[in-house]
């Protein structure tokens, strides 16, 4: 029992660390998602053309059973974007931030036809939990893309005191590649475990958002339709 606390204490910190070092780029995340979801509810009917394809294909998925209402479906499928969002937040930057915009804004158009209350009904408790994961899974794409460009950067004016040689802002000692590289990678390792752990909670929130979706929203939904009287319409 007394390591199971030593390591929830270690997991409790790094988590808080990975987070707080980061929070602009958190930050940064958020508004990507949330300003198109809000522009996707409002402005609906002017952006139809362009997000209903995408609209459209989702529900195509929905019909041929691609995407079913199960645990495994679900957690798949949404592993499946989380580590899309990451892999390219991390390779490109602004291709993460275009798929996690257009996330929000599918999600806001969406739900632009149905009763707010209800479609409330059918999202909130799962997504308190599928949303923000995702949100998570693209901020650690671009903290590895900040451990990347630090990384290069680093290479080109290493940080002379993360090397391993006597007193190196005055001796004459050449600096070699294998030097630059291990003074780059030392100066920011943090990067990479802090966006690891993002990628993570990411992931154990996807698979809460999973079952919830898959057992719970659905008849909580209809309780809450039969005593409030919501309608999807």
């Amino acid at each position: 029992m007394a390591d199971i606390k030593y390591y929830l204490e270690i997991v409790k910190d790094e988590t808080k660390l990975a987070f707080s070092n980061n929070k602009r780029l958190l930050l940064l995340s958020v508004l990507l998602f949330v300003i198109p979801l809000l522009i996707g509810y409002f402005c609906a009917d002017q952006i139809s053309e362009y997000i209903k394809p995408m609209v459209d294909a989702f529900e195509q998925q929905v019909e041929e059973g691609t995407i079913t209402l199960t645990t495994h479906s679900l957690f798949t499928n949404n592993v499946t974007v989380a580590i899309i969002l990451y892999a390219l937040a991390a390779l490109g930057g602004v291709l993460g931030a275009v798929l996690l915009a257009n996330n929000g804004m599918f999600i806001g158009f969406y739900g632009a036809d149905f009763n707010i209350y209800a479609y409330l009904a059918l999202t909130v408790p799962h997504g308190i939990f599928e949303l923000p994961a995702i949100i998570i899974a693209t901020t650690g794409g671009f903290v590895l893309l900040s451990f990347i460009l630090h990384f290069i950067w680093n290479l080109k004016s290493p940080d002379l005191s993360y090397l391993d040689i006597f007193d190196p802002y005055f001796s004459n000692v050449e600096i070699s590649p294998k030097q630059r590289f291990q003074a780059a990678f030392r100066k920011n390792q943090n990067k990479i475990k802090e966006s690891f752990i993002m990628l993570c909670w990411a992931v154990v929130l996807l698979a809460i958002a999973a079952v919830i979706e898959a057992n719970i929203t659905v008849p909580l939904s209809n309780w809450l339709f039969s005593i409030f009287g919501f309608s999807l319409i």
